[in-house]
């Protein structure tokens, strides 16, 4: 999934601009985040813009989105994405810090956060930037959306494993709630290396799932197919 751009069956995405490329783990996270009764979602750290592309293929026209990015270059390649796809009256791309950002009430917010820890060094500053929890850490992200998020509103985050223990862990102790949890396998048979996570302010019985994204011989699995298949050109199990 490298190179310059990325197309989609109903969008494009160009990428040169931007620190953080598509991956597997934002692909994955678009597809599975629940969507049903949201009218106000929140993307954090937008990048190229492509989970807040993926969820304006999956909800209606009248859900807005707003995706909030601090750094430039990655705010103007997503505008540039989001101007040429079909939805450009419904996104907003927000240059700010999520810090300090304000707006009312969102039904979701989701985010593929920085996960790398200090001490890590990345080729390109921007990339290191981008990835880097120095930049906006767990516990920031979490004070961020329970300001930002509705009552009864969902954050949903993708994270490798162990650092999303941590986030769960740390989210408990600031009164988090975990809804939904799925560990993901990039082939059958490995250690899951990606967890999806569901967290809400209301109490509720978490549920557990997994995914497998491919098999042993490389093919999409047929669950994987089923989950992302509107939005991959070419895709069967």
């Amino acid at each position: 999934m490298g190179g310059h751009s990325f197309t989609f069956k109903q969008f494009h995405i160009e990428q040169d601009r931007c620190a953080m490329k598509v991956g597997t783990d934002s692909i994955v996270l678009g597809s599975w985040t629940p969507v049903a009764g949201v009218k106000r979602i929140l993307d954090i750290g937008t990048g190229t813009g492509i989970l807040a592309l993926m969820l304006a293929q999956r909800t209606s026209q009248l859900v807005q989105i707003d995706a909030v990015e601090l750094d430039a270059d990655a705010v103007k390649q997503a505008e540039e994405n989001v101007n040429g796809s079909p939805w450009r009256e419904r996104i907003r791309i927000i240059r700010h810090d999520i810090r300090t950002f304000q707006a009312p009430y969102y039904d979701l917010i989701i985010s593929n956060p920085p996960y790398f820890v200090h001490g890590q060094t990345l080729p390109d500053a921007a990339r290191q930037r981008a990835r880097h929890t120095g930049e906006l850490d767990q516990t920031a992200l979490l004070q961020s959306a329970e300001r930002l998020l509705a009552p009864l509103g969902k954050l949903a985050l993708v994270l490798p494993v162990e650092q999303g223990e941590q986030l769960v862990a740390l989210a408990n102790e600031l009164g988090w709630h975990l809804q939904r949890r799925c560990l993901v396998e990039t082939k059958r048979g490995k250690i899951p290396n990606l967890v999806l996570l569901v967290l809400s302010r209301k109490a509720t019985e978490t549920v557990e799932e997994q995914l497998c994204l491919r098999e042993t011989d490389n093919r999409y699995s047929s669950e994987f197919v089923a989950l992302a298949d509107e939005f991959y050109l070419r895709m069967s199990a």
